[in-house]
């Protein structure tokens, strides 16, 4: 029998194909923004509002604690990166730290503290039902609906905002629209994966395919296949080999990633 014929198998399975793949191809954008740090921040801030709604017994309420945490600190982090010449990765290192801080000093008033620490940061994907395949497969078409609606002007923004705005596109307005889907994405993405997994996804298979090829076509090619490639081997061989699956999967990812500079360096 397959590890792939047992029923929690299959919606790991399906879970990690439609969430996985609705942030690598948003995280598409932050990459090419430039703004691939500002992930891990926000995996952050969207791990402390999961922590706010599990220490107040909320479930609903901590995903909306976790988008209006987010999204307050992605305001934050444009602001202060425009209006204070200051480098951003300095803003997203002091996101990252307070939003990791937090979420510790809340947890150790938690009364199972230790085990919610391990759910955030590493996630369970085998423990996934009925209800975390709906919300993916939601994710999934939202983030591909908006990709697909308005391809044109993320594309355009990301590679240069100001020809943007020179050419009618207001600027300002996408970025607050980018900011609410980047924001529901982590939230949602956090409370499937954990941070690990979450950030895994957003930032290497964008890493991945710029590294085999430089063309948009064939970047959003790669994208999903290193996508659903590393989902669907790292959850059968972490079944096989008894290892955690969220982890071997980030591994697994980070491990092409790697692999494909090496070898475009020796070329």
């Amino acid at each position: 029998m397959t590890p792939f014929a047992l029923p929690f198998m299959q919606a790991a399975l399906l879970t990690g194909l439609f969430a996985g793949n609705a942030l690598a191809l948003l995280g598409a954008f932050v990459v090419l923004r430039g703004v691939a740090f500002s992930g891990l921040a926000v995996s952050q801030l969207a791990a402390l509002g999961s922590v706010t709604g599990a220490v107040l017994a909320l479930h609903l309420g901590g995903h909306m604690a976790a988008v209006a945490i987010v999204l307050a600190g992605l305001l934050l982090f444009y602001r202060l990166s425009r209006g204070t010449g200051i480098p951003t990765d300095v803003w997203i290192a002091a996101l990252y730290v307070l939003a990791a801080g937090a979420s510790v000093m809340l947890l150790s008033k938690a009364p199972h503290g230790e085990s919610h620490t391990m759910n955030i940061l590493f996630g369970n994907v085998l423990a996934m039902g009925r209800t975390e395949i709906l919300e993916a497969g939601a994710l999934f078409v939202l983030i591909v609906g908006a990709i697909a609606l308005w391809l044109h002007r993320w594309v355009w923004i990301s590679f240069d905002s100001l020809a943007a705005e020179v050419g009618g596109i207001r600027v300002h307005r996408w970025n607050a629209v980018f900011l609410i889907l980047f924001a529901i994405a982590m939230t949602a993405g956090i409370h499937l994966f954990g941070v690990l997994l979450a950030f895994s996804y957003l930032v290497l298979p964008t890493a991945f395919g710029l590294l085999l090829s430089n063309r948009l076509f064939r970047l959003f090619f790669w994208i999903p296949v290193l996508t659903s490639v590393s989902t669907f081997a790292g959850l059968g061989l972490s079944f096989s080999l008894d290892y955690p699956s969220g982890p071997f999967v980030a591994v697994l990812m980070a491990a092409c990633v790697l692999l494909a500079g090496f070898l475009r360096t020796a070329n």
